[in-house]
């Protein structure tokens, strides 16, 4: 051991030499070879450049072969993969591709994900160059971004602006990009780049009603769209029964939707998104039954889908099965630890078997997850209530006020605990102000009535129960009956 150490030593004018390259190795690492030394911003002007040349016009034809539509779509890759929307397409014959007044013939289309409203086509590779990709996880509100598209015709047209948002839909397995750079007719499927002119998403949609509510589909979810062949026997066109399938669901019509999943099942028996979304429309249509056999089928296909597990609890939960619904929770979140919808449903599945205490961690998690979920506090202001925690319950309700100010059910839920704590007219404060903000919640009015009994006010009572019962409120009746005759 002596003789190492002998042998490692190092003389006084030896050693600053020493510190002195170990200095120079030092930098060399830290900033020479460090990813982010390269990582510079870009301006406008250099990102138009950097970009354009991979964006795309995309007319979309109608089946007597005339011109109907037009978006926008960008190369992803040197095999000449080109993603837009599947809005461009759907219900439209098809489509062409145009560059710098070129038609470009594509080959194939070969990716689709109506839900997530994205479809990719595949060129002749490396025909011109492709953007490079970003990372839509490592996204932070209020970076600035920019939107390369074809809105109105007017060709790689670029818009600045920042990410004023990041909202994920849980229940429906969809993540946007809220930016507010413009995205107009024929924006549709055009790039946004960040200010190193990489990829981190497709634009999708603007909300007219709102000034600069415009939306991006993360990159992300565009590289994890299946790879397949869907030209052949034009295959792509059976997506339309998916389409209107969706488009049913979501106006409402939910016998419409089943029969246009069904015909796109019969199709694609093994596709676990169209079995979860026919499962959504019977379980809304109260066939939880049936909407449980969907979800087992999905899950079936797609065990690792922490959605299906999800959407099925909540269907055991319509049936008052509060222990399976907490297992398929209990999966979901094995699959996805920072799922908040699924431990504030596991939180009132277990709310529902008593177990209060046990609920009160699912809801917080869900909180610290999604801090500003009102309704995820008024649950566990409830849970807390039950508990003996009755300021926790009231400070809960508060917050869910707090983050909605507007939301009628938030006094009502705190006008609700107020009562069982016996301020009652604290308590009638919310009933009016819920009834101020919705005068056609029967529940403000219903627990109005309840409060102003127990304060021995039957006239007011009776005529508050006699307005619950009028917006709908079957139980009011009941009361009516019982008390007021």
């Amino acid at each position: 051991m002596e003789k190492y150490f002998k042998h490692r030593s190092i003389s006084f004018n030896g050693f600053h030499l020493f510190i002195f390259k170990l200095n120079i190795y030092l930098f060399t690492l830290l900033f020479v070879y460090s990813p982010n030394f390269y990582s510079q911003s870009f301006t406008a002007e250099q990102i138009y450049k950097k970009v354009s040349d991979a964006v795309v016009v995309i007319y979309a034809y109608d089946y007597n072969d005339e011109l109907s539509k037009q978006g926008s779509g960008v190369v992803i890759n040197d095999k000449g993969y080109v993603v837009t929307n599947y809005h461009v397409l759907s219900g439209f014959d098809r489509l062409e591709i145009l560059h710098n007044k070129e038609i470009i013939p594509y080959v194939d289309i070969i990716g689709i994900d109506v839900e997530k409203d994205i479809l990719i086509l595949k060129i002749e590779a490396k025909k011109f160059p492709a953007v490079k990709i970003g990372d839509s996880k490592k996204l932070n509100i209020g970076q600035r971004v920019y939107a390369i598209g074809s809105p109105l015709g007017f060709e790689n047209t670029i818009s600045e602006g920042i990410i004023s948002g990041l909202r994920s839909y849980e229940e429906f397995g969809k993540n946007f990009i809220q930016i507010t750079a413009s995205i107009s007719p024929g924006s549709s499927g055009g790039a946004v780049v960040n200010d190193k002119g990489e990829l981190i998403g497709i634009s999708t949609l603007t909300v007219k009603e709102g000034q600069n509510l415009n939306f991006a589909i993360p990159i992300d979810a565009v590289l994890d769209v299946e790879i397949s062949s869907y030209s052949k026997n034009d295959a792509y066109k059976d997506f339309e029964w998916f389409s209107k399938g969706y488009d049913a669901y979501e106006k409402g019509n939910y016998p419409e939707a089943i029969k246009y999943y069904t015909s796109f099942i019969e199709e694609y028996p093994n596709n676990s998104e169209a079995y979860n979304n026919r499962g959504n429309a019977k379980d809304d249509l109260e066939d939880h039954r049936g909407a449980i056999q969907d979800y087992s089928k999905a899950i079936e296909i797609d065990p690792d889908d922490p959605i299906y597990y999800y959407n099925r609890g909540i269907a055991k939960y319509n049936l008052e099965d509060y222990r399976e619904a907490i297992k398929d929770c209990d999966k979901a979140i094995e699959i996805d630890s920072n799922y908040a919808a699924a431990y504030n449903n596991r939180g009132d599945a277990k709310y529902n078997l008593e177990d209060y205490r046990g609920a009160i961690p699912d809801y917080s998690k869900a909180i610290e997850i999604n801090p500003n979920d009102a309704t995820t506090y008024y649950g566990r202001g409830i849970a807390k209530l039950r508990s003996g925690d009755s300021n926790g319950a009231i400070q809960d309700c508060d917050k869910a006020i707090e983050i909605n100010p507007n939301d009628a059910t938030a006094y009502v839920k705190r006008g609700t605990v107020k009562f069982i704590l016996t301020k009652l007219k604290e308590a009638i404060q919310d009933c009016n102000k819920a009834i101020e903000l919705n005068p056609y919640d029967y529940s403000a009015y219903l627990l109005r009535g309840m409060v102003k009994d127990f304060l021995g006010d039957k006239y007011g009572a009776c005529s508050d129960w006699s307005k619950a019962g009028e917006l709908g409120e079957d139980t009011a009746y009941d009361l009516i009956r019982d008390i007021c005759n």
